[in-house]
């Protein structure tokens, strides 16, 4: 009889870890997409004091707001990003950051969907006072979003240390943490700094107006047995010559090496007089890509301080985005003249007769 019995608990044992083995724990459930969709911009709203999550180190404390702008067939999407502060803002192009967050949330991948309740909630700090991410279709100057777009970001969830609870739609998920820990940082950090970026192709054509110079060069670039891009510049302005590489690639250089210095809001900045829209540019550079897209600097006159001589420069990607001021440094924009003048001076470049190595 004892045997019987024994055999009985063994049984109930086995069947209840059995069962419970293949129960879908949230920690255990294989990874899904949560949404496929083409967002076009994401509005990040900063946690609230009161917030009981992890506040350290600090998030962002100005709201923003991310754009994904196309700019016609094949060509990569231009990414900007506006500053929210006081009833100001502030616009320029976004960076890798702001391009990841659209790839991230266009394909949301969770290991965990529950509906939610309050006292989920509370154990994961979800609510008003949480981070956010608000997300749209449009990308327009005034952008609706909607509420049941909208991620709120609290405290880490079951044992996964990559993943956090997110309050969406009434509904529980757990993405990766990386999705919000990048915003733990300051607005600056979302922001192009490079006046020039290059992601594809190459630079088609330079020309710089400004100073009692005009120079236009292009470039006829081909890629060599290592598939990678070889320059061959000529300067247009005035008899066309092909250009010395040294002299074209410098030029070349100089402008992909220009960047912001300072941004007006930055911390640590020089007390920066307020940018008038009525001063005339200094001089205007001209870049186009050879995928047709095009970067226009205007650069105004200095501006000197006991820190130094700082240039106020206005970015433009016409027809699509203009930024609002920035600060180069004085000798940036004289090594940018400086290569605009050995370009103007050069002699006419005799090629060897070679192929491209």
């Amino acid at each position: 009889m004892k045997q019987k019995i024994s055999l009985v608990l063994i049984t109930f044992l086995g069947l209840f870890l059995l069962f419970y083995l293949l129960e879908d724990h949230p920690e255990n459930i294989s990874e899904t997409n949560y949404w496929k969709e083409d967002w076009k911009s994401i509005r990040y709203l900063p946690p609230k004091e009161d917030w009981c999550g992890n506040l350290v180190p600090s998030f962002a404390d100005q709201p923003m707001v991310f754009r994904k702008i196309p700019r016609g067939w094949n060509e990569p999407a231009l990414y900007t990003v506006t500053t929210l502060r006081e009833g100001d803002s502030l616009s320029y192009e976004g960076n890798y950051n702001v391009k990841n967050s659209f790839s991230e949330l266009s394909v949301l991948k969770t290991k965990l969907i529950e509906v939610t309740s309050d006292q989920i909630q509370k154990k994961y700090c979800l609510g008003e006072s949480s981070p956010s991410l608000t997300l749209s279709d449009e990308n327009g100057k005034d952008i609706s979003f909607d509420l049941n777009k909208q991620l709120l970001f609290g405290k880490k969830i079951g044992s996964d240390e990559g993943r956090i609870a997110v309050l969406i739609n009434k509904e529980i998920i757990a993405p990766y943490q990386y999705i919000i820990e990048k915003f733990r940082t300051p607005v600056t950090n979302f922001r192009e700094k490079m006046y020039v970026t290059v992601s594809e192709g190459f630079i088609k054509e330079l020309k710089f107006v400004g100073q009692g110079i005009s120079v236009h060069a292009e470039n006829r670039a081909k890629k060599n047995q290592y598939n990678v891009f070889v320059n061959d510049w000529s300067r247009t302005t005035g008899e066309r010559i092909v250009l010395p590489p040294d002299v074209g690639n410098q030029w070349e250089s100089v402008v992909k090496g220009l960047k912001v210095e300072f941004y007006p809001d930055e911390t640590g900045a020089p007390k920066f007089p307020i940018f008038s829209d009525k001063l005339s540019p200094e001089a205007i550079l001209d870049v186009t890509l050879s995928g047709g897209n095009k970067i226009r600097l205007s650069l105004y006159p200095v501006w000197e301080s006991e820190s130094g001589k700082w240039r106020p420069v206005l970015r433009q990607f016409p027809p699509h985005f203009e930024e609002s001021v920035t600060w180069m440094k004085e000798e940036s924009f004289q090594n940018l003249v400086n290569a605009v003048l050995k370009v103007k001076s050069a002699s006419r470049y005799e090629r060897p007769n070679q192929k491209i190595q």
